[in-house]
């Protein structure tokens, strides 16, 4: 009698701890089908979100473009794969694209994709920094210096100092990041298309605070350029890069007309912050250009 009901309140003990652990079950279960719906509805409040805002898809767009050509680079063998071409013109064909999306498509993208601010003026220029901070300053500059730093193949290291000359020469034009046309235009830079006529550019005048603003956020973008510029010819200048004589005076040799193409407007750039009584801007950049002209010197001497 006495097991009989030990057994019976056993069992009753055992089919209640059964019911709360498949009830512990359900609601596991409910929580992760729950946890589902919730995880797909982020989801697609992202892909909403980057829906909203154009510019994240186009950004989005152009990186991919830039990251492409540099990969190609990158895999290159620095041997010429075709008869007609140099090697030299094969990798400037590779990196164009990149030129093409720094120089031209980004600012196209940045005052084309704005968003709103407390006027017209200050969403594009708001817009331009992300932009340019995004595509240029975070990638191009700095992979394009890597490559001029540490590419084992001099063909690629002469050609990352080619692509500079011409990614600041290409700055320069109307529209682009550097254009100094008709500065006292609000339609001068990448705020602008940069297409005016003289007759049209007075009736364009900007406040002289815009004017000021835009003026300064133009020579920070001057000054980065040119840095990367210098840096990366000191970096072919520098001797004991390779251990084979030819691909040492190769590169030296691109590291000299690099350096020498980039004095000009390295200087140009100094005087302009002395100035503006900038002494920090102009010694950022005062240093390595004085490096570079004595290793300019030593190259000389070999």
């Amino acid at each position: 009698m006495f097991r009989s009901s030990d057994r019976r309140v056993g069992g009753d003990v055992l089919e209640d701890n059964l019911v709360s652990f498949s009830g512990q079950q359900d609601d596991q279960m409910s929580d992760d089908d729950n946890a589902a719906p919730e995880m797909s509805s982020e989801l697609d409040e992202g892909g909403e979100e980057m829906m909203d805002d154009p510019r994240k898809l186009a950004l989005e767009d152009l990186e991919g473009r830039v990251v492409n050509a540099l990969d190609d680079v990158m895999q290159h063998s620095g041997v010429k794969s075709t008869g007609q071409t140099s090697v030299q013109d094969e990798l400037a064909t590779f990196l164009r694209p990149v030129i093409e999306v720094a120089a031209h498509t980004a600012p196209s993208i940045a005052r084309t994709y704005y968003q709103g601010g407390v006027s017209i003026a200050e969403g594009v220029e708001a817009s331009c920094d992300e932009v340019y901070q995004q595509i240029v300053s975070d990638l191009v500059l700095p992979s394009l210096l890597d490559i001029a730093q540490t590419d084992i193949v001099p063909a690629k290291r002469s050609a990352s100092l080619e692509f500079f000359r011409t990614l600041f020469k290409e700055f320069q034009k109307p529209g682009s990041w550097l254009d100094v046309n008709y500065m006292n235009s609000a339609n001068a830079g990448p705020y602008g298309s940069g297409n005016i006529g003289k007759r049209s550019s007075s009736s364009q005048r900007q406040p002289p605070a815009q004017l000021r603003r835009r003026q300064a956020k133009r020579l920070q973008r001057e000054g980065e350029i040119l840095r990367y510029w210098v840096q990366g010819s000191i970096a072919c200048l520098t001797p004991g890069v390779f251990t084979a004589e030819a691909s040492e005076m190769t590169v030296a040799s691109r590291g000299v007309i690099a350096a020498s193409a980039s004095i000009r407007p390295s200087l140009k750039h100094i005087a302009q912050r002395i100035k503006d009584a900038d002494d920090r801007g102009a010694n950022k950049i005062f240093a390595p250009v004085m490096q570079m002209v004595e290793l300019v010197s030593s190259c000389c001497a070999w």
